[in-house]
């Protein structure tokens, strides 16, 4: 009888100790899970972080257009003194309207044939350098077209300090030594 009673209490034991660890178990599991989403809600907070940014950016660039036009109406229209200076002026002022619109259009026909062409490879680098943000893929695709750091510079609307910050971060994450050219590095993923 007492062995019988010893082995249903130790079953008893066994099974309230299997229950706690299979508990634990699922409790980890969802430390885990919760652990993976608050790393996906940072990547994606600083993905948008970086998209205001460059709004900002922009922005910025489109104020101090319209200011430079400003400046430009008071300084050139305002003051022409007969209806030829005034014709002239605004002639001037209508061709730098133009090709500032044609290299903005430029611009968006580039990024959308950079975006078109590297999808593959965007997908690529986020597969083999996890940590590169939206941003910093967007300098590699530019990079592996060749372009110039001030060419990478106008593209982004930001200044060349910035672009070669971000092509420090980039060697950094994809751990690439300084006698390695970034490029040539980036052209080999292909």
């Amino acid at each position: 009888m007492k062995i019988t009673l010893s082995y249903v209490l130790l079953c008893i034991l066994l099974i309230i100790n299997g229950y706690f660890i299979w508990n634990f178990l699922q409790n980890r599991s969802k430390i885990q899970e919760l652990e993976n989403e608050n790393k996906l809600f940072a990547t994606q907070l600083k993905v948008k972080e970086d998209e205001v940014r460059n709004l900002m950016a922009d922005n910025s660039m489109r104020l101090t257009f319209k200011e430079e036009w400003l400046a430009k109406l008071k300084n050139e229209v305002l003051v022409a003194t007969d209806e030829t200076e005034l014709k002239q002026s605004l002639n001037s002022l209508i061709a730098q309207l133009r090709l500032q619109i044609d290299t903005e259009n430029k611009l968006a026909g580039l990024q959308e044939k950079i975006d078109y062409n590297n999808i593959s490879f965007d997908q690529k680098l986020q597969e083999l350098f996890p940590d590169l943000t939206k941003g910093e893929r967007e300098v590699c695709a530019l990079l592996r077209l060749n372009l110039s750091i001030k060419e990478i510079m106008i593209i982004r609307n930001v200044s060349s300090d910035s672009v070669k910050s971000m092509r420090r971060r980039i060697r950094k994450k994809m751990n690439i030594s300084q006698d390695i050219e970034l490029e040539s590095f980036i052209q080999q993923l292909v």
